[in-house]
């Protein structure tokens, strides 16, 4: 077996103490991984750029880091190529109105980045701004899942997660403000855990991204890779809006507490009008099983909350800073904004966006709270929410078309898509999706656990034990790096 094939099944952590034991050294892990993304990424379009004359400026930089003080000294990562800079790169977003806008200064999470000695080696795709539930953009063209070629990936972190479980880094970053890192990861077979509302610091490009709906982490193949992850970026920035109250103690130390026997809410009713597959149920209910034979108490039980009237407020909000986003780049870039520049269904959300009175998103945010505080009552008599994921498996390409659908039945679609992930994002609970098993056709299901606020403790001690009883990594999709 080549160090590639090795390279492509290891999580962070294993590669770090590879290299800290001089086995491989960083350059050899980098080179690795651009011969991981030649192997795989032709077939799947997830590394829509290649970096290897900024990691050659990492690589040197290495020189000045202590590999002993450097929990992920060489390790290599992909970027979402969105919200988070890298100086002097461009961060399109998938976007042709923003093709070639770059920003001369690295996002805080890119400096804690650099601190931890993760080398960056690309950036990944994703729909354009974000705002849709699989990654199929114009600019850039579709993400195909390495489970089945021609399906979804999700989104919008579908490149990162695509990379992630093809194996051609252990590590990408990505964000969610809907469901952005538990879609596709449920969608790949690969664990994604969104923090509590500003556990992670989205400066300096934002102050309060999307009305603090949105929280920065990763896509891992591991969970202590993102206990760690979580270690070396988490805490606010200078000034930041609001923050997650402190951790106990470092989230890799979870990994070995036990979480106590818990008592764990099972849903399977959407809050939104959408139809959840059997074949998700099933998956969902295995899950349910494992904990009680781990003698966790899981109790059927459903939220009291109005998620149709979450659902509505979202569209208006996300219209509306759809609307910001394309109007603001539009004057940086001085570009027009029309078909030849922006998607048909982001054209149309974002003449919504500023056809709606300000007192109407004031009002739309106002039941968001109010809907926020009634969901996080439901805690105070269980430990966790549990539900699917996703309501199904991984569509084929088209079914959630941003530049060809009507708006309404765009946002319909995405909004159902993600109809169990959203609300935490309204809440501000941390949230994660586990891989759980296959749907019928054999792609990945996840299943989803929601914590009290400020809570990613319990996620990450039950998430352990989980991937203790019933290893994920193992299964490989058909195409992955480790394959030759």
């Amino acid at each position: 077996m080549s160090f590639v094939e090795t390279y492509a099944t290891d999580d962070a952590v294993a590669l770090a103490a590879r290299i800290r034991a001089k086995e491989v050294s960083p350059r050899e892990a980098v080179a690795a991984a651009f011969a991981a993304i030649d192997r795989v990424d032709p077939a799947l379009n997830a590394v829509i750029m290649r970096m290897e004359a900024q990691a050659e400026e990492q690589l040197a930089a290495l020189d000045r880091l202590d590999p002993a003080a450097t929990p992920l000294y060489g390790v290599p990562v992909l970027l979402k190529d969105d919200c988070q800079s890298y100086a002097g790169v461009p961060s399109a977003n998938a976007s042709r109105l923003a093709a070639g806008f770059t920003r001369d200064y690295d996002t805080e999470i890119m400096a804690r980045y650099r601190k931890a000695g993760v080398i960056v080696v690309g950036k990944t795709n994703l729909p354009e701004y974000g705002s849709n539930a699989t990654t199929e953009p114009v600019a850039n063209g579709p993400t195909h899942n390495p489970w089945k070629h021609g399906f979804s990936v999700g989104g919008s972190s579908g490149g990162s997660s695509a990379a992630v479980a093809a194996g051609m880094v252990p590590v990408a970053y990505a964000n969610d403000g809907a469901g952005s890192i538990r879609c596709p990861a449920s969608s790949t077979g690969t664990f994604g855990l969104k923090p509590s509302r500003a556990r992670t610091p989205a400066g300096p490009v934002s102050w309060d991204l999307w009305g603090g709906l949105v929280s920065e982490h990763v896509i891992t193949r591991s969970v202590r890779d993102s206990a760690l992850m979580l270690d070396l970026t988490d805490g606010p920035d200078v000034g930041a809006p609001y923050f997650a109250p402190p951790k106990a103690r470092p989230w890799i130390e979870e990994l070995a507490a036990a979480p106590g026997r818990l008592k764990i809410a099972l849903s399977l009713t959407p809050p939104v009008r959408v139809e959840v597959t059997e074949d998700v149920r099933a998956v969902t209910l295995r899950m349910a099983k494992l904990l009680e034979e781990m003698g966790h108490e899981v109790v059927e039980a459903v939220p009291v909350y109005d998620g149709e009237a979450v659902a509505e407020a979202l569209k208006l909000m996300l219209c509306a800073y759809d609307a910001a986003q394309i109007d603001d780049l539009s004057k940086v870039m001085g570009r027009p904004v029309d078909r030849s520049t922006v998607e048909g269904g982001l054209l149309a959300a974002a003449a919504r966006g500023r056809a709606t009175p300000a007192p109407a998103l004031l009002d739309a945010r106002g039941r968001m709270g109010a809907e926020a505080r009634r969901f996080c009552r439901f805690f105070g008599d269980y430990d966790l929410l549990m539900t699917p994921t996703l309501p199904q498996a991984p569509m084929a390409h088209g079914y959630l078309d941003s530049d060809g659908l009507d708006l309404d039945t765009y946002l319909n679609r995405v909004m159902g898509h993600l109809g169990f992930t959203h609300i935490a994002n309204v809440t501000g609970q941390p949230a994660m999706s586990v891989p759980g098993g296959f749907s019928d056709g054999g792609l990945p299901v996840g299943v989803q656990f929601i914590a009290r606020p400020g809570d990613e403790a319990t996620l990450f001690r039950l998430a352990a034990r989980i991937e203790e009883a019933a290893p994920w990594a193992r299964h490989l999709p058909p195409v992955h790096a480790s394959r030759g």
